[in-house]
């Protein structure tokens, strides 16, 4: 088991108190269900981050100068509108997801 120095922690899925770290990104997690329910996640976008046109589409956007505008260019490409759908579930679950 791995043992969590940080008080203030919670579980990335249910936010209750952690014991355990994800061996691949290191975010706490307090069961095998919630770590399941948190690799499932990651393996959808790192499935996405795999496609080469949404890489150089992020390389694009992080390297140019307007980021705005390319951030606008990019909310037209169904692919990095799925990204970035992926992101925000992952970061914000909805509602009916959890239940």
């Amino acid at each position: 088991m791995a043992s969590l120095n940080c008080s203030a922690a919670v579980c990335v899925i249910c936010l209750e108190k952690p014991k355990y770290r994800c061996p691949a990104c290191r975010v706490p997690y307090c069961s095998v269900t919630c770590f399941r329910k948190h690799k499932g996640e990651s393996a959808a976008l790192r499935s996405l981050l795999l496609n080469p046109h949404l890489r150089q589409l992020m390389v694009s956007l992080d390297q140019g100068d307007n980021k705005a505008k390319l951030m606008r260019a990019c909310m037209q490409e169904p692919l990095f509108v799925e990204f970035a759908d992926c992101c925000l579930r992952i970061v914000e679950p909805s509602r009916e997801e959890d239940s």
